[in-house]
């Protein structure tokens, strides 16, 4: 089932606004690390930033993938709809795809600067995910 706030433009434009300031604040606080050079924070803010992209942002979008929940409704409204349901839900799995790459390097090798590249462009993903969003679905 649906909550309001996700079928509210101003409700659900203020949950995208949130996150993504939040998001840009706390990467340019990594960015802000590197530049101290100080490893172990480093290491300790991108896994809060994961941990922020995952308890945030995807479980967002999983409410919002719900079976007979937002997105469902929204697709079964139209064929254009449901056009624009699977070219969002994409965007979703490519938010997943990149915090799972994320995590997969920090494992495998570590920390390096191109992780900031794949947090900036989470950050950009999101932010025209969710300006499509609401372009197509509310209002």
């Amino acid at each position: 089932m649906t909550g309001p706030s996700l079928k509210q433009l101003m409700a659900h434009r203020q949950i995208h606004d949130t996150g993504l300031a939040l998001a840009v604040e706390m990467t340019d606080d990594l960015v802000m690390m590197l530049r101290d050079n100080d490893e172990k924070q480093i290491v300790t803010q991108v896994v809060q930033l994961v941990e922020f992209w995952e308890s945030r942002v995807i479980s967002h979008a999983d409410a919002e993938e719900e079976e007979n929940g937002f997105y469902s409704e929204m697709a079964a409204k139209s064929e254009e709809l449901s056009e624009k349901v699977i070219m969002l839900k994409r965007d979703h799995q490519l938010l997943r795809d990149l915090v799972t790459k994320i995590k997969r390097q920090m494992e495998d090798e570590g920390f390096s600067t191109q992780i900031i590249d794949y947090f900036r462009t989470l950050i950009i993903l999101n932010e025209m995910h969710s300006r499509d969003e609401e372009k197509y679905l509310l209002q």
